[in-house]
C-alpha cells in the first residue's frame, strides 16, 4: 500500500528545495508538498490529501505550520515531530524548562555540558526592566518564540544604557515576556551540532555577538558568516543521543559555546528542524533518512 505523506516547509529554502526535488523522484510514496508561506485553507473543506495522509513532515515556518500539526493530532495522523514536541521547541522558556529536566536526569553522562543561567521577564516598562537587569549584566535578551522570524531578536546588553537602546529598537515586539540568558565569555566560536537520526554533524562559525562587538555592523546576516565542518566528539554525540531520546526529536540542531577559561560547553539554543547549512550533501542525507523513516512506518 502506497504511503501518503504531507511535506510542509518553505520551498525556497536552499536545502529544503533540493530535498523536495529528490523526494519527487520517488514513485513508491505519494507526497503532497505544501508551502506554509503561500498555501492556506478553507477550514471547512480541508484538502483530501491532508485528511487522508499517513504522515505529516513539517519544518515550522509560522503559525500555519503549527496549525497543520494540530490538525494532524486532532485527526490521529502521525507526525515526524508532533505538535507537543514542536510547541516545546518553539517556545524558548518551555524549551528551557525541558532542557533543565533533561540535564538534571542525565547529570552523570553530561559532565562536560551545562545550561546558562536564565530568566523570563517583562520588558515592557523600561525603568522597571532596567532596575531588574542592571545587576545581572552582561545578558543576552531573546524573543520568546524562535520560529517567528520577522519578530525575532537576539540583543546583547553589557551596560545599563543598552536597555534604552533595546527598548527603542524592540518595544513594539515585547508585549510578552522576553527570554534572557547570562552572557558567557567564550572563544567566539559557535559550534552548531546537526542531527539526522543517528548521524551527528558539527559546523563551526564565528559567534554573531562577537562579530558585532568587533565590527559594529548595522545588521548581521548570519547566513553569510563563513562555516566549516569539525569532528564531533564522543561527548557531543552522547549529548545528541540524550536530547533526541528525551525530547522525541529525529531531526534537530543545537548550539554550543566554549568558555575561554573552562574545558566544558554551554548549550545555548536548540532547533527542532534546522537548515543544515554547511553540511556536505545535507539534502541527500536528509531525503534518504525521510524515505527510510516512511518505509519503516
Amino acid at each position: 500500500m502506497i504511503k501518503k505523506v504531507i511535506f510542509s516547509a518553505r520551498h525556497n529554502h536552499v536545502v529544503i528545495k533540493q530535498v523536495i526535488d529528490l523526494l519527487k523522484t520517488n514513485s513508491e510514496i505519494d507526497f503532497t508538498f505544501h508551502d506554509p508561506t503561500k498555501q492556506f485553507f478553507n477550514l471547512s473543506r480541508m484538502p483530501k490529501a491532508f485528511k487522508e495522509a499517513d504522515l505529516f513532515i513539517v519544518k515550522v515556518r509560522n503559525d500555519c505550520s503549527v496549525d497543520l500539526l494540530h490538525f494532524a493530532r486532532i485527526n490521529g495522523i502521525k507526525c515526524l515531530h508532533d505538535v507537543q514536541t514542536v510547541s516545546t521547541c518553539k517556545n524558548k522558556i518551555a524549551l528551557d524548562y525541558a532542557l533543565r529536566k533533561v540535564f538534571s536526569q542525565n547529570r552523570s553522562k553530561l559532565g562536560k555540558f551545562s545550561l546558562v543561567q536564565s530568566w523570563n521577564q517583562s520588558a515592557k516598562k523600561l525603568e522597571r526592566f532596567k532596575k531588574w537587569g542592571s545587576s545581572k549584566l552582561p545578558i543576552v535578551i531573546k524573543s520568546h518564540s524562535q520560529h517567528d522570524k520577522y519578530n525575532r531578536f537576539n540583543f546583547l546588553a553589557k551596560k545599563t544604557e543598552d536597555f534604552d537602546t533595546f527598548h527603542e529598537r524592540y518595544n513594539h515586539l515585547i508585549y510578552y515576556d522576553v527570554y534572557i540568558q547570562k552572557f558567557i565569555e567564550c572563544d567566539a566560536i559557535d559550534r552548531k551540532i546537526y542531527v539526522i537520526n543517528d548521524k551527528v554533524f558539527g559546523i563551526k562559525r564565528e559567534n554573531p555577538i562577537y562579530l558585532y562587538m568587533r565590527e559594529k555592523p548595522t545588521n548581521i546576516d548570519v547566513d553569510t558568516i563563513e562555516r566549516e565542518e569539525f569532528k564531533v566528539s564522543d561527548e557531543i554525540r552522547t549529548l545528541a543521543n540524550i536530547l533526541s531520546k528525551e525530547l522525541d526529536l529525529k531531526i534537530f540542531g543545537f548550539d554550543l559555546i566554549k568558555p575561554i577559561d573552562k574545558d566544558r560547553y554551554y548549550l545555548i539554543d536548540l532547533n527542532d528542524f534546522p537548515g543544515f547549512k554547511g553540511i556536505k550533501n545535507a539534502e541527500k542525507i536528509l531525503a534518504d533518512y525521510l524515505l527510510d523513516y516512511i518505509k519503516q512506518m
